[in-house]
């Protein structure tokens, strides 16, 4: 459970009660960020076919940036409403095929 990339909120639920049974501290919308987070490092890896760049939320918090080999940003992901946590609950399926594909699109790009 601890390494389950939430696919819905049904997850985020059923992970945020086992970060919360297991002393951490959690909310929903932690339990979604982190998600995302995860979701667009797991498709930049397998785009890149291993681990070569980085992703982190901006310094706003309100949108993934992907940091090449050098270390400068190379794209970013953004939400299509106010953020991703919103994204993720209108449509989480559709949220990680939209990150699949910019993530892909940055990568030929870089």
């Amino acid at each position: 459970m601890q390494n389950l990339i939430p696919g819905d909120m049904l997850e985020v639920n059923q992970k945020l009660k086992w970060e919360l049974d297991n002393g951490q501290t959690a909310d929903e919308e932690s339990v979604i960020n982190d998600a995302v987070l995860a979701g667009v490092q797991y498709y930049t890896d397998e785009a890149l076919e291993g681990h070569y760049w980085t992703v982190k939320w901006n310094t706003n918090h309100d949108a993934i940036d992907l940091y090449g080999m050098a270390g400068k940003v190379v794209g970013a992901i953004k939400p299509i409403s106010a953020n991703l946590a919103d994204d993720f609950r209108k449509d989480s399926q559709g949220l990680f095929i939209r990150i699949e594909k910019e993530v892909a699109v940055i990568v030929r790009n870089n």
